[in-house]
């Protein structure tokens, strides 16, 4: 009887809701069939933070194989995914992501030239992007290849600019390749090294802005 007891209690504490999203199960199968260009520890880190958040607002600069991921955790909230290239948006989207296509005014050659200059960090986006203010936000796009590689890519420079606008006091915001100078540089110009909260592997950051609105 005791024996009976104990496994009915540890069934009872240990049973999953089957409506709660197992993105621990999902990151996992991703990382097998090699999807996904972050590790298993970065992935495994924001989604918990963002599960903490959802439901909630969340905007996803760039678009990949693991917007799914980000789209299912936040399922009851409203998840924005924004891509500059028409090509990618095609392949990646089965048509159950919200995807808006952007384009970007900047090259990442031209970094020092722009610096932080609001008018030329400025993105025209659709009216029912502008008008939400997020909870969450990840910036992991667009392209941004820099030195030792080749320039290549509009850079992040506007993606993180825009990321520190539509944020709302509070909430949280993840920089993918802060490894990178550039990232580096406006990530913290924007959200402070204050504010960062989290650097996993020295790749990807996460910002916890102060206060709320």
């Amino acid at each position: 009887m005791i024996t009976v007891i104990k496994n009915f209690l540890k069934n009872l504490f240990t049973k999953k809701d089957p409506n709660i999203f197992d993105y621990v199960k999902f990151i996992n199968n991703m990382k097998k069939q090699k999807k996904g260009l972050m590790s298993k520890k970065q992935y495994l880190t924001i989604a918990k933070k963002l599960s903490v958040s959802s439901p909630c607002n969340l905007l996803v600069f760039g678009l990949g194989e693991d917007s799914y991921l980000w789209s299912k955790i936040n399922n009851n909230g409203v998840t924005i995914f924004l891509e500059d290239s028409i090509e990618w948006i095609t392949s990646i989207n089965d048509g159950t992501l919200d995807v808006e296509h952007v384009i970007y005014q900047t090259s990442v050659e031209n970094q020092k030239e722009i610096g932080y200059n609001v008018e030329k960090l400025e993105m025209l986006l659709p009216n029912r992007v502008s008008d939400l203010v997020y909870d969450f936000i990840i910036v992991d796009g667009p392209l941004g290849h820099q030195p030792p590689r080749p320039f290549k890519g509009p850079g992040r420079m506007s993606s993180i600019y825009m990321a520190f606008k539509l944020l709302k006091r509070g909430g949280v915001v993840v920089i993918d390749d802060m490894g990178r100078p550039i990232e580096k540089q406006y990530a913290f110009h924007y959200f402070g090294k204050e504010n960062l909260i989290n650097f996993i592997e020295e790749k990807v950051g996460i910002f916890q802005q102060l206060g709320s609105n």
